[in-house]
Formats: structure tokens, sequence, C-alpha cells
């Protein structure tokens, strides 16, 4: 009977982390990033649970791939705190970290979906745990509507990892 039960439970549905306001984000940051005739170009388009698969896969002109992760929080915390990914972080951090694409994380807060108040972007391993401070973040803050300080973290990341130093 345990066995069962252990088969019951890895067959259930996954745990849910998607909603509308995640996918109105998730089209937003693709928005900000499928310019065929700019610097990047969105490969793939995928916004799901599955936690084996990125929100958003892009290449560069110079044809580095990479994947961003999408999450939103629709009000900004009084105590400063959010919860990232509450239901999948575990495992999304562990297939991330193990890609051979480095993986970005798009977290906006507070705001609409679209014009979310804040918007932290770095790389996801960077984001150690589910609970996020915010105050903690200030260095992952960027503007939104510029899209030279997302190309200013991918560029400075690419570098680190790709430069023969």
């Amino acid at each position: 009977m345990k066995y069962i039960d252990s088969i019951l439970i890895l067959m259930r549905e996954p745990p849910s982390d998607i909603g509308e306001p995640q996918e109105e984000f998730c089209d937003r940051i693709a928005e900000i990033f499928d310019d065929p005739d700019g610097r990047y170009e969105v490969l793939d388009r995928n916004l799901s649970d599955d936690p084996f698969e990125p929100d958003i896969e892009v290449i560069d002109s110079d044809e580095w791939a990479f994947n961003i992760l999408c999450y939103y929080v629709e009000d900004t915390p009084s105590d400063g705190i959010v919860e990232i990914f509450p239901r999948t972080f575990g495992m999304r951090k562990w297939v991330q970290d193990d890609s051979d694409r480095p993986s970005f994380l798009a977290l906006g807060v507070g705001g609409t979906p679209d014009h979310p108040e804040y918007l932290y972007f770095a790389r996801f391993f960077r984001f150690t745990d589910v609970h996020f401070i915010l105050d903690e973040g200030r260095d992952m803050l960027i503007n939104w509507m510029r899209p030279e300080f997302f190309d200013k973290v991918i560029r400075d990341d690419f570098e680190r990892i790709f430069s023969p130093r």
C-alpha cells in the first residue's frame, strides 16, 4: 500500500506557480527581448509550471543563447520579503543551475504585470532562497524601460563566463 501511495503522489499534478499575472509579465519580458533586428531574438516562449523548462529562450547577435525565468509578485510586501516560485523553487533551482545555458530571473514586484514597480534581473544562481529580501537585492534592480540595462547585466555575465582569463 505504501508503494501505491508513493506512485500516486508522483503522478499527481505538479504544483502551480502560474496565473494570469505571470503570463502578462512573461509576455512583457518576451517583448523586450523579441527584436529580430536588434541585439536579441526570442527562440521560444513557453510559460509553464514545468521546472525543467525555461519561460523564455533567447539568442543574442553573437549567437550566445540563454534562458529567462519570469516571476511576478502583485503587491510590494510590507516586510520587504517576496517568495519566488513558492511551489517549484527547489526544482527550478536544481535544473537551471545544472543547465548548460546561463539562466536569468526577471522578478517583477508591485505595479502591474506589464509595468512593474520594481524589476530585479540577474543570473538565477544569485537567488539562493525562495524568500528574497528586496533591500538585499538592490544591485539586481534595473529600469525595465531601458533595454540597455538588461544588456549590461547579460554582457557582464557572459564576459565573466566565457572570457579566457
